[in-house]
């Protein structure tokens, strides 16, 4: 996996240099982001209706909306495709992302501090930590179009989310040893990462779209 992962980064940031960020790229990258915080957003929604301590619900709340914000975001920000083989392809990867992480599990029940709620917390740690566009992006490519500023933006708050999530992560008081939370933070990374190299593997196939221009009228000779 760490060979593939290199080489399929490695890859990206060759075609991220050669072709830019075209809209069919825009609508992927895009598509994916806003389906794992819409997914993030969801679980986390349910806070709301469970007896938690003060400062983890005040984290998990303010993530929560943070998500949804980012989303939104996305959504103004981005270049839309008019290629509906792209939006179809996001759909399956999308699907993949609710299948592969197991994100239904999360969804129902009472949120409480046992394993299954320290799964979450591992996904959602997974989510904010592997999945970075910009890093992979020439480093004289000014953030300043829409979609760049939002992606950097995106990111930005994820590294900020990323601090509190480990300080959970490692202080919960929860009955798993410390090689079983090692387990379960890996295994969450793992997934995650397979989701997103899959991601940059299928943006890699994109082409820039050939702008089809009118022949020139071919000049006849006058007759002689």
């Amino acid at each position: 996996m760490a060979d593939q992962s290199t080489d399929t980064r490695k890859r990206a940031m060759a075609f991220f240099k050669a072709e830019g960020l075209e809209a069919d790229v825009q609508t992927r990258i895009s598509l994916f982001l806003q389906g794992v915080k819409s997914t993030n957003a969801g679980i986390l929604s349910r806070v709301e209706f469970q007896q938690m301590e003060w400062l983890p619900y005040k984290f998990l709340h303010s993530q929560c909306f943070k998500e949804v914000e980012m989303t939104t975001l996305l959504n103004k920000s981005t270049t839309w495709s008019n290629n509906p083989s792209v939006y179809l392809a996001a759909t399956q990867l999308n699907l993949a992302v609710w299948q592969e992480t197991g994100a239904a599990r999360y969804m129902g029940g009472v949120m409480k501090v046992d394993r299954n709620f320290y799964e979450y917390l591992a996904l959602s740690h997974a989510f904010l930590s592997t999945i970075r566009i910009v890093p992979l992006l020439p480093v004289q490519l000014l953030l300043i179009t829409p979609f760049l500023a939002a992606l950097k933006e995106i990111e930005e708050e994820n590294g900020r989310q990323i601090q509190t999530q480990i300080r959970l992560l490692k202080d919960m008081v929860i009955d798993l040893s410390v090689e079983e939370k090692e387990a379960i933070i890996e295994h969450q990374r793992l997934a995650v990462e397979a989701l997103f190299l899959r991601l940059l593997t299928e943006v890699c196939e994109l082409k820039k779209p050939v702008h089809q221009t009118t022949p020139p009228t071919p000049q006849t000779q006058p007759a002689q």
